[in-house]
């Protein structure tokens, strides 16, 4: 019995990959939380490829990371409960609890932004930690967030509930190759 178990948890580990637990998202929240990973991602390369080694090394930059990234989540929630306070029926929600649970989804869909600085602040914090170089620590930063930016399509197949296929994946390698190139490049140029 605890064989078959066993074997079993690849299948289930690659269908979670593939696809969310509870079935896809509307087209309307899907986008959302596609726009709230690529803005998130963005953020936290650019945070990440502006660091210096002095600050990875006095533990300012995975800070600096984290802190860009919770900062821009709180002004996107914000900016949403302002937008959504002042033009309540913009979504077409007219009961006060319709659109509670709205705006629930959209914090919901926002957490994106804040969790796309999770890895690469971690790397810097290793680099600070000194259980790697400073140089390493950055380059494993931005590659991390290089390969979410390169997977947003296989992000945006599991978000719509769609399998993924082998040439979608072979693709967001590429992409992270490529990104990933660039990313030494400007490294080991600036260092």
């Amino acid at each position: 019995m605890r064989s078959s178990t066993a074997a079993a948890w690849p299948q289930v580990l690659s269908r979670r990959l593939r696809q969310r637990a509870s079935g896809p998202l509307p087209p309307r929240r899907a986008a959302n939380r596609l726009t709230a990973y690529v803005y998130g991602n963005i953020l936290t390369l650019a945070s990440v490829a502006v660091v210096t080694p002095h600050g990875i090394e006095d533990g300012t930059a995975a800070v600096i990371v984290v802190g860009a990234a919770v900062t821009t989540f709180i002004a996107h929630v914000f900016a949403e409960l302002v937008a959504h306070s002042n033009i309540p029926d913009a979504d077409g929600l007219s009961s006060t609890s319709a659109r509670a649970i709205h705006m629930g989804e959209n914090l919901r869909d926002a957490v994106p932004i804040a969790s796309s600085a999770f890895l690469p602040a971690t790397f810097l914090a290793l680099g600070w930690a000194d259980v790697m170089s400073t140089q390493w620590a950055q380059l494993l930063g931005s590659a991390v967030v290089i390969a979410r930016i390169a997977g947003v399509q296989l992000a945006t197949q599991r978000i719509r509930g769609n399998g993924l296929s082998l040439r979608l994946v072979v693709a967001a390698v590429v992409s992270a190759i490529v990104a990933a190139a660039i990313v030494l490049v400007k490294v080991l140029v600036t260092h």
